[in-house]
């Protein structure tokens, strides 16, 4: 079960077995540092600073890219596909990042 911490003073995160240092750009999975890319790194801190909570694609792509979501546009998802196999998420029923069809993205809090 995924459940969210505020951010401490010290700009780290910890959502199950996730440690994001917000400050560094950091990521741990498991006490094991992952290396992301910039992109990676938006998209996961962006949703989790708002665990439960479903960030639409418009809000991803004007973040990362500038952007307004065309409905072709398929950076966000090329992001968070690779960001998903970098955390080790196996499928639907163990995902760390999840889908919400036609919408965005949310990282999962249970």
């Amino acid at each position: 079960m995924l459940t969210a911490l505020p951010p401490e003073r010290d700009g780290l995160l910890s959502i199950g077995r996730l440690t994001i240092d917000l400050a560094n750009r950091r990521v741990q999975v498991d006490a094991e540092e992952i290396a992301l890319t910039s992109g990676e790194f938006d998209i996961l801190s962006l949703t989790a600073t708002r665990p439960g909570e479903v960030v639409t694609r418009d809000e991803l792509c004007r973040h990362l890219i500038g952007i307004e979501y065309d409905g072709l546009n398929r950076a966000v998802d090329i992001r968070v596909a690779r960001l998903r196999k970098k955390l080790g998420d196996r499928g639907r029923n163990s995902s760390i990042v999840k889908s919400v069809y036609g919408v965005g993205y949310l990282l999962a809090t249970d």
